[in-house]
């Protein structure tokens, strides 16, 4: 009786992680569609041209998206992202020009000899 009583609370514990893996899936696309909303619209066409998509696509919901759509993204994002970490390390540094012309003796009172 108590086998029993034990296989039934597993099967009970079984059946209720498998509703949330199931609410969890649903909740993962509806995550990830509310992510790709926030995407700002130049963002969004940007990354469709450059996986040779439809610009139009990019006012789409994220839903109406093939999963081959999809992975032609992901792949372009993530090359887009090795370059511009590429540009990240080039754009620092450089020469600061002043703002202001060099400073002159006058302001201080001492007078330039010539």
């Amino acid at each position: 009786m108590a086998g029993r009583i034990q296989a039934m609370h597993q099967d009970i514990a079984h059946t209720h992680l498998q509703h949330a893996y199931v609410v969890l899936a649903g909740d993962k696309e509806s995550i990830r569609a509310a992510h790709w909303r926030r995407v700002s619209p130049r963002v969004r066409k940007m990354i469709m041209w450059m996986a040779d998509l439809d610009a139009k696509k990019s006012e789409a919901t994220l839903q109406s998206l093939t999963a081959l759509e999809r992975g032609k993204m992901h792949c372009e994002a993530r090359r887009l992202i090795k370059e511009l970490e590429i540009v990240l390390r080039c754009a620092q540094g450089g020469e600061v020009v002043s703002q202001f012309p060099a400073p002159g003796h006058e302001s201080d009172g001492i007078a330039a000899k010539q």
